[in-house]
């Protein structure tokens, strides 16, 4: 790490808990941030301090006196590790037993209630492997108690030496991890620092699954990172609007239908955070824009009322950051909006924010190198290239500071956000942008022939997700063209 780049307070505690060896989950819980989130700041930890995995990243910690060693018990779930300090410990005889996983029922409890306060959710454990990996105890070995008591024997000298041996194991290991570390630190100064870039390209990237078995237009679209699934919520069919929810696993390539939601909507949007998701306002089966926020528990299968919003809205765009959630503009039923509602899960309470510069709906919204981004959308005279970002900070003093405008405006755009930039796509030119942020500049993404891309998408884990409306009969396209390298600066 050099003086120029250092890691922040806020990216220090999420390295405390890496060397704790908490998922991202986890970690995400208990700053209440979201997953994506925290790998944005893991990403930029990694760039900033030089290293590639976990193991690294905890050894650096130690090194560095960020924690000590006592503190510290690395998760196998890094598969790119050499050995975690979890399993130095575990040779050495000090490994604490693995917590055991626990199972979601897969009947759904078809129920709405409204709670006075919702109850909090932990990450599932889905693998025992995240609760540390010990190495099997090797029973001592002993005479029967039916046999007749043998002579004493003269126990082996070298007896005496297993115990050294090992701990001077334990020390080697860890020895050899620094000095790797350090040496790519050396050789990552030696050279450039290292930069983050966004490689796109049609070889087996692009895969059609298992389209929307009931396609409809207008529906809410969200990925639920606990448990790697997306939700279709609401939305329009044959000029009815719908309360339906169906749910996609992409492991199984199949779509479920589960309990419907209590007020069907359409234009409306879905976010996840704090292990549940939310679904703000929309416009009802009368065409009235609501203020009614309805929130599902993917755990308990159940539908919950919280507090409703400020005013009305529908058409707006939605994103979690900072353990909050962010409502932007919209439309009221008779007006554009520029206003900014942010809802906290824990107090469970609706202030303002910052509002925009103009009034927009149908905008993109994303979270990138910490900082939020709007997008595009659509403005009293049509169709916008405005972009702007609103940076971390108290609320008093956040405000949305212009960004360079799209190369083309662009109604109803979907957005990406990554550590470094910023991923576009326009289905109706089927062409996408990638956004600069060091360089606050947007250049052409060449989209593959085999591309489908569609105004409702979604990021899940490494992939995008594009789900088509009525028109495109549900059609499921999965972008795996999505991943981050590094390579050396110019």
């Amino acid at each position: 790490m050099t003086n120029e780049n250092p890691i922040s307070e806020r990216e220090r505690e999420i390295l405390r808990l890496v060397a704790t060896g908490a998922t991202n989950q986890q970690i995400a819980i208990a700053l209440n941030i979201s997953v994506n989130t925290v790998k944005v700041h893991l990403r930029n930890i990694f760039a900033k301090i030089g290293v590639e995995s976990r193991t690294e990243a905890t050894v650096y910690a130690i090194r560095t006196g960020i924690v000590t060693v006592g503190e510290t018990s690395i998760s196998p779930a890094d598969e790119t590790a050499p050995i975690s300090v979890q399993e130095v410990a575990a040779i050495a005889g000090s490994a604490q037993p693995p917590i055991a996983a626990s199972s979601e029922p897969e009947t759904p409890s078809i129920a709405t209630s409204t709670p006075a306060a919702l109850p909090d959710i932990s990450p599932p454990t889905d693998r025992v492997a995240d609760a540390g990996t010990v190495l099997p105890e090797i029973p001592a070995v002993s005479s029967s108690p039916t046999q007749p008591a043998a002579l004493p024997t003269a126990e082996p000298w070298w007896r005496h030496l297993v115990p050294w041996l090992i701990a001077g194991l334990a020390l080697i290991v860890v020895s050899i991890t620094i000095l790797m570390v350090n040496a790519r630190s050396a050789q990552t100064n030696v050279t450039t620092n290292p930069t983050i870039s966004t490689i796109i390209s049609s070889q087996q990237r692009w895969f059609l699954r298992q389209p929307l078995s009931d396609p409809r237009d207008h529906f809410a679209l969200t990925g639920y990172d606990l448990e790697r699934r997306l939700y279709v919520i609401g939305g329009e069919q044959g000029g009815m609007v719908s309360a339906a929810v169906d749910r996609y696993d992409p492991e199984t390539d199949r779509w479920v239908r589960l309990t419907d939601k209590p007020t069907a909507v359409s234009h409306a949007r879905a976010i996840t955070l704090r292990g549940r998701i939310f679904v703000p306002g929309g416009e009802d089966a009368t065409g009235t824009v609501t203020d009614r926020l309805e929130i599902y528990d993917p755990r308990e299968q159940r539908w919950y009322v919280g507090p409703s919003l400020p005013a009305p809205r529908s058409r707006y765009a939605l994103v979690a950051w900072e353990g909050q959630m962010y409502l932007i503009g919209g439309w009221d039923g008779t007006l554009l909006r520029s206003e900014v509602f942010m809802y906290d899960p824990v107090r469970e309470r609706w202030e303002t924010g910052p509002a925009l510069p103009q009034p927009r709906q149908n905008a993109g919204v994303a979270v990138a190198g910490g900082r939020l981004y709007i997008v595009g959308g659509e403005g009293i005279d049509g169709a916008l290239r405005d972009s702007a970002r609103l940076e971390p900070g108290n609320d008093s003093d956040q405000r949305w500071i212009a960004t360079a405008p799209l190369p083309q405006a662009i109604a109803r755009p979907v957005v990406v956000g990554l550590p470094s930039t910023l991923l576009i796509f326009d289905s109706e030119r089927r062409q996408g942008l990638t956004y600069d942020i060091a360089a606050d500049a947007w250049s052409q993404t060449p989209l593959p022939a085999e591309a489908q891309v569609s105004p409702d998408a979604v990021l899940l884990e490494s992939n995008i997700y594009f789900v088509g409306d009525s028109r495109a009969e549900g059609r499921l396209s999965e972008y795996r063209a999505l991943y981050v390298v590094f390579i050396p600066g110019q």
